[in-house]
């Protein structure tokens, strides 16, 4: 269908507001002005129409909306007028804080503004852990790679279009299936799909063909650091985030570039190198591509480093910052490359705990728990922060509670690096409490019965496998 002219626009406007006069005079509702729109004149969508039935104006709307999210404790979003439109005319789905506040302040379920979509819900189902489904049988994962060795078999050594193109489908299934195996399995895996891409780059290729595979090395470079990171292994997490950078360079994908570098800048914080982490972010900041990776990189690597060093004016800059470009960011992809407003609460939250403001660690954590699947790495990390919150106010025992509910649901194989640390940071915060009771010391001896990460098995001939 052809875009509609700015014109054309206009008179739809125009007829909408002939429809909702004729509806008013008959004493019909708005919910019945609203459907009588859509179907007298189907070009305008379902959220749209529901506007024009109030007869209001996008900024209107925006108000409104805005209201319903502070109401709920969210900081303001700064909603736009353009951002309206991109929803009613180029079929951009608002996200989940947006809906539901949407919902909110129409009154109608969320297939009468036209929300519905598959999967919109995925991210609130359980996680498979938490519904008593083992991860044992790792035959899934383990059968992409072996895939690509089968292509490899049919086109020789040196590969060919059938076999890159399943290596970009196996990056994609391990980026989007990264919560669903232990860390330590995801890197085994990735390594060996990794070790694949370069025996095809030992043999004679093509120069675009070189650089695709270099590319694609370079995205396995980083989500193999990100999993050997979430399984405890710093030193090879800078390796192989370090080869991602340099690949990303190399090839002019500053994405990837961005990326791999926030990544360093986020072990160098775990580590306890705050001005390291800062260095790194400035750096993955200048080479973030879109408003999506600046919102990921100012709240993902600068937000945490900049309060724990004291620089609070700065910090809560970085939060400005990263809440205004998620606004201005088009999508929120939910692979391990992309940043959702989850992520972004829950960096939140870590951020103000370490400020001391309870009250919005609180609401921040709880909101980025609220919006994650049950037993998955975001609820986990969510989690261990709103315990935190809870130790930070006095509430051991709420802290335990929360804690154990995280440990009883998250397999110990499948605790993340970051999660653990903040487990343990929770145990110092309880160690340090006036009173220490029962359920600190139950919790601090569950921590220290923690197996530790299983090793990560060295599963190609690179040389810098572990």
């Amino acid at each position: 269908m052809p875009p509609i002219t700015r014109r054309h626009r206009a008179e739809l406007a125009r007829a909408a507001a002939q429809i909702r006069v004729e509806g008013q005079r008959s004493g019909r509702s708005v919910q019945a002005v609203a459907a009588e729109i859509g179907r007298r004149l189907p070009q305008i969508r379902p959220l749209e129409a529901h506007r024009h039935a109030y007869a209001w104006t996008r900024r209107q709307l925006a108000d409104a909306v805005v209201e319903a999210i502070r109401a709920r404790g969210l900081a303001d979003p700064g909603l736009t007028e353009a951002r309206i439109c991109r929803w009613e005319h180029d079929g951009v789905r608002p996200s989940a804080d947006y809906a539901e506040a949407l919902v909110e302040v129409f009154g109608v379920p969320p297939a009468r503004l036209g929300l519905t979509a598959p999967g919109a819900d995925w991210y609130r189902q359980p996680h498979p852990c938490a519904q008593g489904v083992t991860m044992a049988d790792h035959s899934p994962l383990t059968a992409v790679t072996d895939s690509i060795a089968l292509h490899l078999e049919v086109e020789g050594p040196t590969g060919g279009p059938q076999t890159r193109e399943q290596v970009h489908r196996a990056l994609e299934y391990f980026a989007t299936r990264y919560g669903d195996h232990p860390p330590a399995v995801m890197a085994s895996e990735v390594h060996r799909c990794r070790g694949l891409v370069v025996g095809m780059l030992a043999r004679r290729q093509a120069d675009r063909d070189r650089r695709e595979l270099r590319t694609l090395a370079g995205w396995l470079s980083g989500l193999l650091g990100d999993f050997v990171f979430s399984a405890s292994d710093y030193e090879g997490a800078l390796i192989h985030l370090g080869t991602g950078a340099r690949l990303g360079a190399d090839v002019g994908d500053a994405r990837l570039a961005s990326w791999s570098v926030g990544a360093q800048s986020m072990v160098a914080g775990f580590r306890g190198r705050d001005a390291d982490a800062v260095d790194l972010a400035v750096q993955a900041g200048e080479l973030a591509a879109g408003s999506l990776q600046h919102a990921q990189m100012a709240a993902w690597c600068e937000l945490r480093p900049l309060a724990r060093m004291g620089r609070s004016r700065e910090a809560r800059e970085a939060a400005r910052r990263a809440q205004r470009s998620m606004e201005d960011a088009e999508e929120e992809p939910k692979t391990r490359w992309g940043f959702d407003r989850p992520e972004l609460h829950q960096h939140l939250a870590e951020a103000h705990l370490v400020l001391g403001d309870l009250a919005d660690a609180r609401r921040h954590a709880g909101t980025a728990r609220g919006m994650k699947r049950i037993g998955s790495g975001g609820w986990a990390a969510a989690t261990a922060i709103l315990a935190r919150t809870a130790a930070a106010d006095h509430d051991a025992e709420g802290a335990c509670a929360l804690a154990d509910e995280l440990l009883d649901t998250v397999p110990a194989a499948s605790l993340r690096e970051t999660t653990r640390h903040r487990l343990y940071a929770l145990q110092d915060d309880l160690a340090t409490a006036s009173v220490v009771g029962p359920a600190s010391r139950a919790f601090a001896d569950r921590l220290r019965a923690l197996p530790a990460h299983v090793p990560i098995q060295r599963s190609s001939p690179e040389p810098n496998g572990q």
